[in-house]
């Protein structure tokens, strides 16, 4: 069974889908403006960049998601109008003003820096080399040369898998939103390809 790595812009309908639905699964419970599955999976489909936004996909089904951000652009850019429908004028306009200020912001610096915005596999997939390959396609990128990733501190499935593969631990963010939440404490990794 062949696996290819998808622009999201070039996935049909369904797949774009189970793209969303991966996404909601890794990362729904950090948006505390809504636990609807159904309504984050309405905002996220038109939220994702179809160039930067890749799916891992084996026999049409996706296992994976992977979105990368460039000194440029992130992979995820909200849409006023969209959250105005979703949760109403006001509510709308804050939840888009306040995640495109997270979602937005220069991750990296440097022209030849990747940001590994968010990777995601589906349950099934989880421990089949998915999140590896994915990471692997976004290395063989032509003309980066820097990588940089953040993960949880109580996510150390994901955090072991990112130091086998070359990622070194160069920060730690003990007091942040998210490990008040009770998610752990954000920590950004670093890989240099040559």
């Amino acid at each position: 069974m062949e696996r290819s790595v998808i622009q999201y812009g070039q996935l049909n309908e369904n797949q774009k889908l189970e793209v969303v639905e991966i996404f909601v699964d890794g990362f729904g419970h950090l948006m505390s403006f809504s636990k609807d599955r159904e309504v984050l999976k309405q905002l996220f489909l038109q939220a994702l960049n179809p160039l930067y936004v890749y799916a891992l996909v084996e026999e049409e089904k996706v296992l994976g998601m992977l979105g990368i951000g460039t000194n440029k652009i992130r992979p995820i850019k909200l849409e006023i109008d969209l959250c105005k429908d979703l949760f109403g004028s006001f509510k709308g306009t804050l939840i888009c003003k306040q995640m495109n200020a997270v979602f937005q912001r220069q991750a990296v610096k440097a022209d030849t820096d990747i940001y590994i915005d968010v990777l995601a596999t589906s349950k099934q997939a989880r421990g089949k080399g998915v999140a590896t390959r994915l990471l692997q396609y976004s290395f063989d990128l032509q003309g980066y040369k820097d990588y940089y990733i953040e993960v949880l501190s109580k996510n150390m499935n994901a955090k072991l898998l990112y130091e086998r593969i070359g990622f070194i631990e160069y920060r730690k963010t003990r007091f942040s939103p998210i490990a008040l939440m009770g998610f752990g404490y954000p920590i950004k990794m670093k890989k240099v390809v040559k």
